[in-house]
């Protein structure tokens, strides 16, 4: 069985990161289940207020990887997937090294805060 934020997200193989790219880890919890556990998103700016995803992680032993769309401004996003055959949407915002968001599916209900991973070249808290 797949993680449940697996239900928006993951890969446990190394992701490589363009300087461009955001890296935020942390956690995820559900509220109508108890599948809690922590994830990295690798999260790239596409141009005009869009944005991709890689969410990916390990969730008792498994590893987990999912590629997400959203749209909006950093301090207003959302979303819809289909993950593992369930719908989502889901909301956050990227603000001062933070990622936080809120999900909701036909599977799993909860919400994720992440915060950005500061590597060689990247400026912390530039969103």
């Amino acid at each position: 069985m797949r993680t449940p934020l697996v239900c928006l997200i993951l890969l446990a193989t190394a992701a490589t990161a363009s300087a461009r790219d955001l890296v935020y880890h942390g956690t995820w919890v559900t509220t109508n289940r108890p599948l809690d556990g922590t994830m990295t998103c690798v999260v790239t700016e596409t141009g005009d207020n869009k944005w991709r995803g890689h969410f990916y992680g390990v969730w008792y032993g498994q590893e987990f990887s999912y590629k997400v769309n959203f749209t909006g401004p950093p301090e207003k996003l959302k979303g819809r997937a289909v993950i593992d055959g369930a719908d989502y949407e889901w909301t956050g915002q990227m603000t001062k090294g933070r990622f936080k968001g809120k999900f909701g599916g036909n599977r799993y209900l909860g919400s994720f805060d992440l915060k950005e991973k500061v590597t060689r070249g990247s400026a912390s808290g530039s969103r």
